[in-house]
């Protein structure tokens, strides 16, 4: 091999050398940093478990302890709702009666009024008949005096002499 492939077989050697430290390098850094961040997450994890971990069991006493009051409140709120349901049921069917009754009732009482109207029509036109013909009546026979006297006066001496009155047309 001549003298210039050696030198730069050299060089490439020499490159690859300082790429692979430098690798070795990074990789090693990089060990370091994921070290130091582990013992960060470690620290973390290990507060959490002091932190959360007590706040987790009182959260679970708790829901143990509020379970039962839970069921209680539950099976409480649908008796309730059962006896609602019943009690809606029965003022549904009172308001249902008395709604009908108020009905007959008002059909009674208009019957009544309607009977009451009527009767009182009959006595208006039996009063108004009864009072009527007998002014009639006596209307009549006064006309037939006024008509009779007038016709006396006519044949007075002094309305007969004119023939124009006699006249009737």
């Amino acid at each position: 091999m001549d003298k210039s492939s050696q030198t730069l077989l050299l060089i490439f050697v020499a490159v690859a050398a300082i790429s692979i430290l430098m690798q070795a390098g990074f990789t090693v850094a990089m060990f370091l940093g994921v070290r130091k961040a582990q013992k960060k997450v470690m620290a973390l994890a290990e507060d959490v478990r002091l932190h959360a971990l007590p706040v987790i069991m009182s959260s679970r006493e708790v829901i143990q302890d509020f379970t039962p009051k839970f069921k209680t409140i539950t099976e409480n709120l649908e008796a309730t709702t059962t006896t609602l349901r019943a009690k809606t049921e029965q003022i549904g069917t009172v308001v249902g009666d008395v709604t009908s009754k108020a009905q007959v009732q008002a059909n009674r009482v208009d019957g009544m009024v309607k009977v009451t109207l009527d009767q009182l029509t009959n006595a208006v036109h039996a009063i108004e008949h009864g009072i009527a013909v007998p002014v009639r009546q006596v209307n009549g026979i006064i006309n037939g005096l006024r008509a009779g006297v007038d016709v006396m006066r006519k044949k007075s001496p002094e309305n007969h002499l004119d023939p124009e009155n006699d006249l009737f047309v």
